[in-house]
């Protein structure tokens, strides 16, 4: 068995992991341990899923999708330290009651402090760890610094970091190489979608991709847009939609992408060729990082955070969509690569 710890922080984790978990299930059980829904994985893994609902880092305590909770986030961190080595006796206990063979991380870190107490490898597959985004706060805020150190001091315990690309330096993991990107093509299906929710075929359908997103509607009725919304995201209104059908085929079936900058959505809009609108996060350090990435990979439009909460959206859309392609691209389709790597540990 391997066991596949994933962050809570978002979907982004969870959908990449999930690439590598299909490819890696074609040749050992996986277990997957996160406090994202388990509905989500189901939705791909259906019977095959094994999951354990348990939480090992609190990423960042959002106010929205764009703004954190960075003092309430502090404050979690110090109720669950104090527990690490109570943690690491539980997850000892869980290996030897499911012959784990092997720790996966993305990104919590004390699931790799117990893989080396057990003596199984303990790998992390990720693009940051939590000990870099938190940095900037231990500059303003006393308690950070320990947060810090707890996170460097169970990443060093780590065998070997799979690194995707832009990622962040850990330079707590002394032994690791760079991997692909992963993600999938969606199904283009316009025309359903256009029948299941009264869209118009002939204007610009604009993916909003936010879990939280304090707008007045009233703004949005008056842009000459579809807007396509998941999850809790709802606005009433006549050009703005919900429809059940799998994210990568709605992706695929939209024109543009409104969006933070997430590592997940840019990996998406990359296999798909869709052009992001991205607001800046001014409290999350990796978002510099895709930002570039995002200049230099995708074509793109900025909107400032003052215009996507007052519902100033036209320009910033109208601009992605009429920017040409950038030269360069990058490969997408590596969770097949990354399992086998991966399993060459065992």
């Amino acid at each position: 068995m391997i066991a596949f710890y994933i962050t809570a922080h978002g979907y982004g984790h969870a959908a990449r992991s999930l690439e590598v978990i299909e490819a890696l299930q074609q040749h050992h059980a996986v277990t997957i341990v996160s406090e994202v829904p388990q509905a989500f994985f189901r939705r791909r893994l259906g019977e095959s899923l094994k999951f354990r609902p348990k939480a090992f880092d609190l990423g960042l305590i959002q106010l929205d999708s764009v703004r954190g909770d960075v003092s309430a986030t502090l404050a979690g961190y110090q109720q669950l330290m104090p527990q690490s080595d109570e943690l690491i006796l539980e997850e000892l206990a869980f290996f030897r009651d499911h012959d784990v063979k092997m720790v996966l991380v993305d990104a919590p870190a004390l699931p790799l402090g117990a893989a080396r107490r057990h003596a199984i490898p303990g790998l992390a597959l990720t693009s940051f760890g939590w000990d870099y985004i938190y940095e900037p706060f231990a500059r303003s805020a006393a308690g950070w610094s320990e947060v810090c150190t707890w996170f460097r001091h169970y990443y060093s315990q780590a065998t070997h970091l799979l690194r995707y690309p832009f990622a962040a330096p850990i330079e707590s993991i002394g032994s690791q190489e760079q991997v692909p990107l992963v993600s999938s093509a969606g199904r283009e299906r316009r025309a359903e979608i256009a029948g299941l929710t009264g869209a118009h075929l002939d204007r610009p359908w604009v993916l909003v991709w936010f879990h939280q997103l304090d707008v007045e509607p009233a703004h949005l009725e008056k842009l000459p847009f579809e807007f396509f919304t998941v999850g809790s995201l709802r606005w009433p209104c006549c050009n703005c939609h919900q429809v059940g059908i799998e994210f990568l085929d709605l992706l695929a079936s939209c024109d543009v992408v409104l969006s933070k900058p997430g590592f997940g959505i840019l990996s998406d809009c990359l296999a798909n060729d869709k052009p992001l609108v991205y607001v800046p996060r001014m409290d999350f350090r990796e978002a510099l990082l895709l930002e570039e990435a995002i200049r230099r990979y995708l074509r793109q439009a900025r909107i400032s955070q003052q215009d996507l909460y007052a519902g100033r959206w036209q320009e910033a859309i109208l601009a992605a969509l009429r920017v040409p392609r950038p030269g360069e691209s990058l490969p997408v389709a590596g969770a097949g690569q990354i399992a086998q790597r991966i399993l060459s540990f065992l």
